[in-house]
């Protein structure tokens, strides 16, 4: 739904999607700031089915909207006045709020919360002393109940895995969550515990740090395999590289029309030379929105100061998880990877990090290129057309330029000429003798 990822070049029925972190610009507001009136934002509850105890086959009471996506000229974002945050936390969860800051996000709503420790909170037997994340998710994602069952259960079970993550946190009524009335539209709230650390955006980009997050990634998949959940087999949204022939419709919000013209290429081929074989991939659940914005970093306290001394530690933002090929996930993390290093070789280390743990096949290898170019394209339409819909939101633009340069550099070059260039890269970093 991540970060452009959440941008992320981070998801539209998300984008959500900056999930749990304080990212630049983002807003602070003080708990000491707020207002106490009932004027604005009405936030009413409803009959709700969050539940989450089972087996990862949550029963939901309304007929999922799986397959709706984004339509052009929608505005979902939720409509919550900050002011009506603490009310709605204390309700839902007991917590009163100490401190009180809004997350960057494309559709969503995101807060990060503290709770104040001198106020006894029944309701919630293990407290996070790091905080929590209130998610609002966007007014079509919010349709989607069933789906909203599958990411609680899909957290549950991959903290089992001990893959680093968020923990859902149940409400009042034992459920990880509820669909409330605000500003005249419903939309499903939630609460994550905060994963604490620094986010990858936020530390030098080191060809050791790239290795580690194709490793991290491939552990993550490994994990992921075995995982189901009906809601999967049913589940569209506009940020799957399978929905990427619908970028057509939202084409008009590029107004360079040679940048325009590139996109409809990549777009044409993307769906002849991968789409078209789709039925012939093997399917499991995937991340979706491996980036910057959503791999947390950590370091010890003594070597903070070392650009190497950083490690992947956890992993945010599960709202555009899917059923599909591993080759998505691989192109799509690829593509933020190689964004952040501000070079196309990078690739290749991330790559070989990822392919230490899981095998990528030479057919798969071969719409690698393709799967990259589009997420960048992906990314690149969804973020100006964001944009036009919220002027003053430059999160949604945040690595425009850069991406264009990319999607270039990767778009004229040979599917031959890309491989040399990330093994080569790869194996110029394996056999250095520091790493």
């Amino acid at each position: 739904m991540e970060q452009w990822n959440n941008v992320e070049l981070t998801s539209i029925t998300k984008k959500s999607y900056t999930l749990n972190h304080d990212y630049d610009g983002a807003e602070r507001l003080n708990k000491g700031n707020e207002t106490t009136g009932t004027a604005g934002t009405e936030v009413t509850a409803t009959a709700t089915n969050g539940n989450g105890n089972g087996n990862g086959n949550g029963n939901v009471s309304n007929p999922p909207e799986s397959n709706v996506v984004l339509q052009p000229g929608s505005d979902i974002k939720p409509k919550m006045q900050p002011e009506h945050v603490e009310p709605l936390v204390r309700r839902l969860y007991g917590i009163t709020i100490s401190e009180l800051k809004e997350l960057n996000a494309y559709d969503d709503r995101n807060y990060l919360i503290q709770e104040d420790c001198n106020v006894k909170n029944p309701l919630i037997v293990s407290h996070s002393v790091h905080g929590y994340v209130l998610k609002i998710l966007n007014a079509l994602d919010s349709k989607k109940e069933e789906f909203v069952d599958a990411q609680n259960q899909l957290l549950l079970y991959l903290a089992k895995q001990h893959v680093h993550c968020p923990r859902p946190i149940a409400n009042a009524r034992g459920k990880y969550y509820s669909v409330e009335q605000i500003g005249g539209n419903a939309h499903v709230v939630r609460l994550l515990e905060f994963i604490p650390g620094k986010m990858f955006h936020e530390v030098p980009v080191t060809k050791n740090l790239l290795y580690q997050s194709g490793e991290y990634l491939a552990k993550l998949d490994r994990a992921l395999k075995n995982f189901t959940h009906k809601a999967y087999d049913t589940h569209k949204t506009l940020w799957m590289l399978q929905s990427v022939p619908q970028l057509r419709d939202f084409l008009y919000a590029l107004e360079d029309h040679q940048r325009r013209a590139l996109c409809e290429e990549i777009i044409d081929a993307f769906e002849s030379k991968v789409l078209g074989v789709l039925s012939t991939m093997e399917l499991q659940i995937i991340h979706g929105d491996y980036n910057e914005q959503n791999i947390v970093v950590n370091a010890p306290t003594a070597d903070t100061e070392r650009p190497d001394s950083y490690r992947v530690s956890g992993v945010i933002d599960f709202g555009d998880t899917s059923r599909s090929p591993l080759i998505f996930e691989l192109g799509i993390a690829m593509s933020y990877m190689m964004l952040q290093a501000k070079d196309l070789a990078s690739g290749g280390i991330f790559l070989a990090g990822y392919t230490s743990i899981q095998s990528i096949s030479a057919a798969d290898r071969d719409y690698l290129k393709y799967c990259v170019a589009a997420r960048l394209a992906q990314s690149l339409i969804m973020g100006a057309y964001t944009h036009t819909l919220h002027p003053s939101n430059d999160y949604v633009l945040v690595t425009q330029a850069q991406g264009w340069l990319l999607l270039e550099q990767l778009w004229r070059e040979s599917m031959d000429s890309i491989d040399e260039l990330w093994a080569t890269t790869a194996h110029q970093y394996l056999t250095q003798s520091t790493k």
